[in-house]
C-alpha cells in the first residue's frame, strides 16, 4: 500500500537541520530591544584612554557582555539605616518648612483682616465724634449771635481787628433814636446809641432791617434802614426782648 506525507510537515531529521539556520535569522531580531554595547557609548578619547583598542573584535564584545550582566544581574546595594534616617530628617524638615510658610501666609492673613476690621471700627468711630462735634459747632453757631463771641475781645488802641458785618431786624416799634437809647434786636443783643445826632421818624410797627457795621479802632454803627446810621456800643445779650428806649419828640419849629 502506498503512503503519502502530509504537506508541511517535518521528520525529526529535518528539524535538527533547519534549528541552526532558525536560531541565525532569529538572532538579530532578540538582540534589537538590547541596549547598544557599552563600548560604543564611548567617544573615542575615551576609548583610546582606556585601551580598548588594543583588544580584538572578539574581546571586546567579551567585555561587553560581561558588563551587560554585571548591569542586569546586580544586585542593589542596601542602605545604611543612618542614612535613611538622615533623609528622613532631612525629608522633615523639608516639609516643616512648606507647612510654616502656608501657615504664615494663612495666618497674616486672618491678622490682617483682624488688623483692618479693628481700623475701620476705630475710624468709624472717631470720623463718628468729629461728624458730633462739627454739627455741634454749626448749631452753636447758629444758634449763637455770633457776634458776641467776637465782642469778647477787647479792642486796644492800633489793634486791627475785622469783624463781619451782622445783619439782623429790629422789632417794633420804631421812631428814631437819640444819644443814650438802648436797641435789643430780634438776635438777643443789646446795642446803646453813642452819639451826638438824632433822629426822629413815625412810629413803624413791623421789624425793621439793621446792620451792626465795624468801624475804626472798636467802634461799630448800626445801619437802620431808613432810619439813620448812629455809632452804638455792645451792652451784651437779653432773653427777654424789651421795648427800646423813646426817642426824644422833635423839636417845635
Amino acid at each position: 500500500m502506498t503512503t503519502h506525507s502530509r504537506p508541511f510537515e517535518f521528520t525529526a531529521r529535518q528539524m535538527i537541520r533547519f534549528f541552526p539556520v532558525a536560531l541565525l535569522i532569529a538572532a538579530p531580531l532578540l538582540r534589537a530591544d538590547e541596549p547598544p554595547p557599552f563600548t560604543k557609548g564611548l567617544t573615542p578619547a575615551d576609548f583610546a584612554a582606556a585601551g580598548l583598542g588594543k583588544l580584538t573584535p572578539e574581546e571586546l564584545a567579551k567585555l561587553n557582555d560581561l558588563i551587560r550582566a554585571g548591569q542586569e544581574g546586580a544586585a542593589p546595594v542596601p542602605v545604611p539605616e543612618e542614612v535613611k534616617a538622615q533623609i528622613r530628617e532631612q525629608a522633615k524638615a523639608e516639609v516643616r518648612q512648606e507647612v510654616t510658610a502656608e501657615v504664615k501666609a494663612e495666618v497674616k492673613a486672618e491678622v490682617k483682616a483682624e488688623v483692618k476690621a479693628e481700623a475701620k471700627a476705630e475710624a468709624k468711630a472717631e470720623v463718628r465724634e468729629e461728624v458730633k462735634a462739627e454739627v455741634k459747632a454749626e448749631n452753636a453757631k447758629q444758634a449763637s449771635p455770633g457776634f458776641v463771641d467776637r465782642m469778647k475781645v477787647l479792642l486796644r488802641p492800633g489793634t486791627e481787628i475785622q469783624y463781619t458785618t451782622l445783619e439782623t431786624t429790629l422789632p417794633p416799634p420804631f421812631h428814631g433814636w437819640q444819644n443814650g437809647t438802648m436797641f435789643t434786636l430780634a438776635n438777643g443783643q443789646r446795642w446803646v446809641v453813642q452819639d451826638d445826632a438824632q433822629y426822629w421818624s413815625p412810629r413803624i410797627d413791623h421789624p425793621v432791617k439793621v446792620k451792626i457795621v465795624p468801624g475804626a479802632i472798636g467802634s461799630f454803627f448800626m445801619e437802620i434802614d431808613h432810619g439813620g446810621r448812629p455809632r452804638v456800643h455792645f451792652l451784651g445779650n437779653s432773653i427777654v426782648t424789651p421795648a427800646p428806649t423813646p426817642a426824644p419828640a422833635p423839636s417845635s419849629p
